[in-house]
C-alpha cells in the first residue's frame, strides 16, 4: 500500500527495522499477550531478557513481512503499524509468516531452556492465540480484500502527541476508498475502547482457562 504521510518499510532498510523493532518491542512489554507469553522467562536478568526477546520478535516480523509491505511508520517514526493488505501477501497467510518469525528467534536467540518454556507457554495460550480468524471472517463477509493490523504502537515518549491518529488515518482512507474492512486483535479493555473510538467493533472473544486475559477480535467496516 502506498499511504500518504506514512513510510512503507522496505526489506533493505535494516537500520529502520531495528529502530522500529526496538520501539515496538519495548512498547509490547506492556501488551497483555506478550506479558503472559514472557512470564515464563525468569532469573536475575529476566527484565532485560524479556525486552530482548520482545524486540527480536518484532524485528523478525518486520524483516519477514517487509517484502510483502507489512510494516509502516509515521514520517517522524513516532508510531508504527505492523499491517498488511491481504492481496499483497501473494496467496500466503500472515499466521504462517509469524510462525516463521518465531522460529527464526528460536534459532538465533533463545536458549534450549527458553525454547522449551516458551513452547509450553504457547501451547497453554493457544485458545487466546487465534491470529488467522480474519481470513474466514473476510470470506464470510464476501470482502474482496482486507487490512489486518497485527501490531500497533506509539513511542512511549510521544504518547498523547496525536501520533496514533496520524498513523491510522491513511489506512482508514485507503480502506474506505476501496470498500474493504480492517481487522485487529487486542487484549486490553482500554485499547478496545480506543479502537472503538476509531470505528472498530468487537465481533469475537476468545478465552483460556489458565489466563485472565481475553482476546478481542475487532473489525472496522468501510465508511
Amino acid at each position: 500500500m502506498d499511504l500518504p504521510g506514512l513510510i512503507t518499510v522496505k526489506p533493505h532498510q535494516a537500520d529502520l527495522i531495528d529502530e522500529l523493532a526496538s520501539m515496538m518491542g519495548e512498547s509490547f512489554l506492556e501488551e497483555l499477550w506478550t506479558d503472559a507469553l514472557l512470564s515464563c522467562i525468569d532469573g536475575p536478568n529476566a527484565p532485560e531478557r524479556k525486552r530482548e526477546i520482545s524486540c527480536a520478535l518484532m524485528r523478525a516480523d518486520f524483516t519477514l513481512g517487509s517484502p510483502f509491505q507489512c510494516c509502516y511508520t509515521t514520517e517522524d517514526h513516532a508510531a508504527c503499524a505492523g499491517a498488511y493488505l491481504k492481496s499483497d501477501l501473494g496467496g500466503r497467510v500472515w499466521d504462517d509468516i509469524e510462525n516463521e518469525a518465531m522460529l527464526s528467534v528460536v534459532d538465533n536467540l533463545l536458549t534450549l531452556n527458553e525454547t522449551m518454556r516458551l513452547r509450553e507457554q504457547m501451547e497453554r495460550m493457544a485458545p487466546i492465540t487465534v491470529f488467522d480468524w480474519e481470513e474466514s471472517e473476510a470470506q464470510a463477509m464476501g470482502a474482496p480484500d482486507f487490512i489486518h493490523f497485527y501490531a500497533l504502537g506509539v513511542d512511549c515518549t510521544r504518547r498523547g502527541s496525536g501520533a496514533f491518529r496520524r498513523l491510522m488515518t491513511p489506512f482508514f482512507a485507503y480502506a474506505d476508498e476501496r470498500g474493504i474492512p480492517c481487522f485487529l486483535e487486542t487484549y486490553s479493555e482500554p485499547l478496545e475502547s480506543l479502537y472503538a473510538h476509531f470505528g472498530f467493533q468487537t465481533i469475537h472473544e476468545y478465552r483460556a482457562p489458565e489466563f485472565s486475559i481475553v482476546e478481542r477480535c475487532m473489525v472496522r467496516l468501510p465508511q
